[in-house]
């Protein structure tokens, strides 16, 4: 069963009241008065409404005892339909929406307001050219609720995972000698919506050959070919929340030395995935992958961090980088995966995207991670 972030016959919002909920314990352990949370990841995770910075402010005010949001009068409907909140400060274009937001802010004298980093400039500036107010960067406050996952969260991402896969699944047979890198991404990229994904979560990579060595490469008129790799890194979303998933393929067989890199980056994810527990670090999981490819000579050829947290943005904390001290959050999710890329040859990844639950990662993948040869 889906847990939604609400009771669609209540209108309870009750995952996303008890977000703000957290916040505020947050709040006071900071000494912060008040959240800005401008259109965006963060306003959605918090109110339940899915919307976009645009020139038009908008802007979610929370503080210990009140949450609203200033919006164009062009979004109050959607707001009062797609959220919880109640109190929503409509503006039309003949009115100016920062004195607006100023009055809501000052009425709540606070000593000290977080700012949720994504707020543009050209709405920073006016926004505080009169309000006088001791300010500081709330992202970490921020990023530090969303690294962990509630239930509702991780419904959402392991029917966003499954339903990615169903999708690979209905897309392995066109990979074929006679189909272009674009051709099978625009294959994939129908599936993953006919899956009922409800729109891709990035542009999917398909880079096959030599173009496989290139961990962001865009998919090009290229034709594969037998024997090479064909790197497929793709998501959708459902609810909200993404899925991020790479398998490498193989047409026929795989050359040797692709063989061995393959089982080399294999076994690195998987023995990463088994061996963290409850005292590793993020960091300690980039080591792990990190040993296992420079002890078989290919550590200057991994050229990418070990993986990110996942879940309302594709990339977002926790980032599982060397240094990262940071010990394993119970529910946190995040994608295992290492690469191996030889300059003009090719290339290998694979990636799952896991939970941290009791001490161990939990695939939401299962997709299989033997070599794929078609």
């Amino acid at each position: 069963m889906i847990l939604l972030g609400r009771d669609t016959m209540a209108g309870t919002y009750s995952y996303e009241k008890s977000r703000v909920e957290r916040l505020r314990k947050l709040m006071s352990e900071n000494r912060i008065d008040v959240v800005l949370v401008p259109p965006g990841p963060n306003f959605f995770y918090f109110s339940g409404f899915e919307t976009e910075t645009m020139e038009r402010l908008a802007l979610m005010i929370i503080s210990q005892d009140d949450i609203s949001i200033v919006s164009p009068k062009m979004l109050e409907e959607q707001i009062e339909k797609n959220s919880w909140i109640e109190d929503v400060r409509s503006w039309t274009d003949d009115e100016n929406p920062y004195r607006i937001a100023r009055n809501v802010i000052s009425k709540l004298k606070p000593s000290q307001v977080a700012i949720d980093g994504t707020l543009p400039y050209f709405h920073y500036s006016p926004l505080f050219e009169k309000l006088r107010v001791r300010k500081t960067l709330g992202d970490s406050l921020l990023s530090s609720l969303r690294m962990i996952k509630d239930r509702d969260e991780i419904d959402r991402i392991s029917t966003a995972v499954s339903r990615s896969e169903d999708a690979l699944k209905a897309t392995v047979d066109s990979i074929s000698d006679e189909i272009t890198e674009k051709g099978l991404a625009s294959i994939l990229e129908d599936n993953l919506l006919k899956k009922g994904l409800d729109r891709l979560a990035f542009t999917s990579i398909v880079a096959s050959g030599e173009n496989s060595s290139i961990p962001h490469h865009s998919a090009t008129e290229r034709k594969i070919r037998r024997y090479e790799p064909v790197v497929i890194d793709f998501g959708g979303r459902y609810h909200g929340y993404a899925s991020d998933t790479t398998r490498t393929f193989f047409i026929d067989r795989a050359t040797p030395e692709m063989e061995e890199i393959y089982e080399v980056t294999r076994n690195a994810q998987e023995s990463t995935i088994s061996q963290l527990n409850k005292d590793s670090t993020y960091g300690d999981a980039d080591r792990i992958a990190r040993g296992i490819i420079g002890g078989k000579g290919y550590g200057p050829r991994f050229i990418h961090r070990l993986g990110h947290g996942l879940g309302i943005s594709v990339h977002e904390e926790p980032y599982l980088v060397p240094g990262n001290d940071r010990t394993i959050d119970e529910n946190s999710v995040f994608t295992i995966e290492p690469g191996i890329y030889l300059p003009n040859k090719g290339g290998v990844r694979i990636e799952d995207t896991v939970r941290f639950s009791n001490g161990v990662c939990l695939p939401f993948n299962s997709f299989s991670k033997e070599i794929n040869i078609l």
